[in-house]
């Protein structure tokens, strides 16, 4: 993956690291699950031999589902979004992306998650000279996404 930048990780590092072994070179999908908070993520995208490799579903069952199918032509420039302290039943405390939003060339998906703060960090990541984003890496606890960072590819 020498040619890729990996950017973050933005929220917790605690709970299971997931990452990817094949390099990027294009998103084709992108699915997240959410309510208050981003419960989980999974993604799909071509390698540099176009062969289509799927990750995820990284992080807990709930959420509703949300599945971005990317154009031919579109890629993804930015994300962007809160983590923070989430509070939610018996569950406790826990680090978790609260809200998630994808821009691309051609328009905005999300924000996905609405959760009530007890703290709140933002975060963005916006890609300069037409690159793109083309994966990301996560760590997840039980029930959500506690922590994501993206691999960003120059054009």
């Amino acid at each position: 993956m020498n040619s890729l930048a990996k950017i973050g990780l933005f929220g917790s590092a605690s709970g299971d690291n997931h990452d990817i072994t094949v390099a990027p070179l294009r998103l084709e999908t992108i699915t997240i699950y959410s309510g208050d908070v981003v419960d989980s993520l999974a993604f799909s995208y071509r390698d540099r031999e176009n062969q289509l490799h799927t990750a995820g579903r990284w992080g807990g069952t709930g959420g509703g589902i949300r599945q971005i199918q990317l154009g031919p032509s579109e890629y993804v420039k930015e994300v962007n979004g809160t983590y923070g302290l989430y509070t939610y039943g018996t569950h406790g405390r826990v680090e978790a992306i609260t809200n998630f939003t994808i821009v691309t060339n051609h328009r905005s998906y999300g924000p996905y998650g609405t959760g009530k703060l007890d703290t709140e960090t933002r975060f963005s990541v916006p890609v300069m000279n037409n690159g793109s984003i083309v994966g990301f890496f996560a760590h997840t606890g039980r029930y959500y996404v506690n922590g994501v960072g993206v691999y960003v590819k120059p054009f």
